[in-house]
């Protein structure tokens, strides 16, 4: 039922958007009747940009949330050991695995373009399902599929613990351990403020993963940084593991010296066009790669203290499969050292 009442709402939005430019520049030729030619010109303007609108919501309706996406970043700092140069992590973000519900044959792609990159390690930050664990039973053979020398390491994102859904506090956290449970069946380490080190010979690469952090009023905020560092080493590469991209400023920055910073959550509101997105009038980073010079350095040119958040737009979709632009995303990072 909730899934219709979408799609009714959406189809309204989208007539909406469709009448707005039409309406708008009939009425413009309305205010030009004086000048017939100008008046036609006017109306046609009208006509096609209605079309257009249409055209780009049947392709993000029809082709474009299958549209699947590899970007790859070339990540460089000084203090990557040397034993993971060329070390390469792919990045998930944003399942959403409900919407996706009778079409095992996208996720099924997903896992062998993931697989087919050859990953050393595979990273997931957070929103695996929309509303309720039993999303995830439909895929979760499939989703054991995933393959990467050093496996496969998860966060939880907002969506993860399960707030939309109208279910009693007890049925919230049974739900929610019910999901912690499927991603340890699926073989992943799931990260509750926790770090997980991978080793070459006397190298560690430490993923630090934290429980969501949004702002604390509309997404949840339970993330530790001190207790998901506790006893690494110094000499750890630290590459965090945060669902919000939000937390960067607000705690990562300020508190940590952790060096890169992967994120997901804004999906880039599933749209862009030509570098834009409505994005951008909530976030302050939302898509692609943010490097921040440090100020205590006082010099940008000092590679060893830039830090870095890279934000997927995400594999999926929120509960109606959309996307225009911010096409469905898998984050390519090879680490190499500067």
């Amino acid at each position: 039922m909730r899934m219709i009442i979408a799609y009714v709402i959406l189809v309204v939005l989208v007539v909406l958007l469709i009448a707005l430019p039409v309406g708008f520049f009939h009425f413009v030729a309305w205010l030009l009747k004086a000048w017939p030619l100008w008046g036609t010109v006017f109306k046609w303007l009208g006509f096609a940009a209605g079309t257009i609108i249409a055209l780009v919501f049947a392709y993000g309706f029809t082709f474009g949330w299958r549209k699947i996406a590899v970007h790859p970043y070339d990540y460089k700092h000084t203090y990557i050991p040397a034993a993971f140069e060329g070390y390469k992590i792919i990045q998930l973000s944003d399942f959403h695995i409900g919407t996706l519900s009778g079409h095992p044959e996208v996720v099924q792609e997903i896992v062998d373009k993931v697989n087919g990159l050859n990953p050393d390690l595979i990273v997931f930050t957070g929103d695996l399902v929309n509303m309720s664990s039993s999303e995830q039973d439909e895929f979760h053979e499939i989703l054991r599929g995933f393959r990467a020398k050093d496996g496969v390491v998860s966060v939880l994102g907002n969506h993860d613990y399960m707030p939309y859904a109208r279910i009693s506090d007890r049925e919230r956290v049974a739900d929610i351990q019910r999901l912690q449970a499927q991603e340890l069946d699926l073989g992943w380490h799931l990260l509750m403020n926790e770090n997980y080190v991978v080793r070459r010979g006397e190298d560690t690469l430490a993923i630090v993963g934290v429980e969501n952090d949004g702002d604390g009023k509309h997404f949840p905020q339970y993330a530790d940084l001190q207790k998901a560092q506790a006893d690494l080493s110094d000499n750890s590469f630290k590459i965090l593991l945060s669902h919000d991209p939000t937390h960067w400023h607000r705690s990562v920055i300020p508190d940590t010296d952790i060096p890169l910073q992967l994120s997901g959550h804004t999906h880039a509101m599933q749209f862009k066009l030509f570098g834009w997105s409505p994005s951008k009038w909530i976030y302050s980073q939302w898509y692609g790669r943010y490097d921040y010079d440090d100020p205590t350095t006082g010099a940008s040119t000092k590679i060893d203290h830039r830090r870095t958040l890279i934000v997927s737009s995400g594999i999926g979709e929120v509960g109606i499969p959309f996307r225009f632009g911010a096409w469905p995303e898998i984050v390519e990072i090879t680490l190499h050292r500067r």
